[in-house]
């Protein structure tokens, strides 16, 4: 049984994570795919769904279920197994992709169930990481791997829209954002925001409101707004909390942080922590927060005049967390580095792309600080312009501060002038940056 979400020909291939699920197979793991709603997820199971046609793979050996179809509207989760067992039942082994599970009550027993009893290589999807964090780790603690899915990255975005890369391009991408369906509303500002609004409002309907029991919206809305506002700088908390006394929106800074929390576990955010750039530690407190889709933080703070310079690090920020890299704030002795980054490639060059490990995953294998084996830890500061002297030594005196000789150091810039090695530090265009990143082919 084959229940086919989209037709091939309106698929885009996704080559990077299509190979991280096409490696993962059969190994013996459910393979998780999360990300934030429309980041692709659905897409990857269709086009990993075809992968498996293509090489041979009979069509009723795979089963298909998008339990976001009203079919499944009041499905248990013992309806759930029931479905996929008379699906595969008398056909050896069969491959199962499971899109949006968590929408399935109690759908952890359903999956556990079918890893035993059935003869399986099972793929699922869901849009919360709270899944991750629930009753299924206890039921397969050491049994799945996590896939996470990003919006496009620039080069996706490039060759997904089928455009040149160009600073027109570029502005494109930061202001709408990487979302494919976005993209998919071509130059139209109008029909792009009205589609952002219409993901942001799904996601808290769905992905946060629904586990969280959220009664006061228009609180959550509040600090959804301001940590989007405040996106790149330290969170605070008490500031927050703050803030909602003055409108008259009192709230309590445990209710803040679990608002904040939820829209983690949405992936509406990517939280990055602070670390000693001299020593991987990492040092409590004052996070920064950004948004996973510059388009939604775009849409979300409405006619907010729009910053090139943040919106950039942003951007860097997307960049490296999509090729897999651990992300943190660094902080010297006194000074700050925009991002400290690292993968764990026993090559020992960590600017290469990812491997497939997700944050958490890599997080867990590597410790928290950088000093692991193979790891080349970059350090980047970025900017709009440092074409201005004392913007120039502003962002270089941070990384000359530097004590670590292994650390590659790079200024990334709008500039296409000025771009030239300092005392070791690259300074470097943003889009010939972003265009050196793999694409994934």
């Amino acid at each position: 049984m084959v229940k086919s979400l989209m037709s091939q020909s309106s698929l885009k291939p996704r080559p990077r994570y299509q190979r991280m699920l096409a490696e993962a197979r059969d190994n013996g793991l459910i393979k998780v795919v999360t990300g934030m709603r429309r980041s692709g997820k659905s897409s990857l199971m269709a086009l990993g769904r075809d992968d498996l046609l293509a090489q041979g793979v009979p069509a009723d050996r795979i089963v298909f279920l998008n339990l976001e179809s009203f079919e499944f509207v009041d499905y248990d989760f013992r309806q759930l197994y029931h479905e996929v067992e008379r699906a595969v039942r008398g056909k050896g082994h069969c491959y199962v992709f499971l899109d949006e599970v968590q929408l399935i009550g109690q759908w952890q027993k359903a999956v556990n169930a079918m890893r035993v009893d059935l003869d399986i290589d099972l793929v699922i999807t869901g849009s919360n990481a709270h899944m991750l964090s629930s009753e299924l780790s206890t039921l397969l603690s050491g049994r799945f791997m996590e896939i996470r899915v990003f919006p496009l990255s620039y080069r996706e975005f490039l060759e997904y829209a089928e455009l040149e890369s160009s600073d027109a391009s570029f502005e494109r991408f930061c202001r709408f954002g990487a979302l494919p369906p976005v993209v998919d509303q071509g130059d139209n500002p109008a029909l792009a925001r009205t589609v952002l609004a219409g993901i942001y409002n799904t996601v808290v309907v769905r992905d946060v409101a629904s586990h969280m029991e959220i009664r006061n919206s228009a609180v959550f809305d509040d600090v959804a707004r301001y940590v989007f506002d405040t996106a790149g700088s330290p969170v605070s908390i008490a500031k927050i909390e703050k803030r909602l006394a003055s409108a008259h929106r009192k709230t309590t800074a445990v209710t803040i942080e679990r608002y904040i929390k939820g829209m983690e576990e949405a992936y509406l955010l990517n939280r990055i922590p602070r670390v000693d750039a001299h020593g991987g530690r990492i040092l409590q407190g004052l996070s920064k927060c950004y948004p996973s889709d510059t388009g939604i933080g775009g849409v979300l703070l409405g006619g907010k005049p729009y910053d090139f310079g943040f919106v950039l690090e942003n951007v860097v920020c997307n960049e490296l967390l999509a090729a897999g890299y651990h992300v943190r704030v660094g902080r010297t002795d006194r000074l700050e580095i925009d991002f400290v980054a690292w993968r764990d490639d026993v090559s020992g060059e960590s600017d290469v792309a990812g491997d497939g490990l997700s944050s958490a995953q890599a997080d867990s294998r590597s410790g928290s600080g950088y000093g692991v084996l193979g790891a080349r830890p970059i350090m980047i500061q970025v900017t709009a312009s440092i074409l201005d002297a004392s913007t120039r030594k502003r962002e270089l005196e941070p990384l000359r501060a530097v004590r670590d000789v292994s650390a590659r150091r790079m200024v990334i810039t709008l500039n296409h002038m000025g771009l030239e090695t300092v005392d070791g530090i690259e300074i470097v265009n943003a889009l010939d940056w972003l265009n050196s990143l793999p694409s994934g082919r």
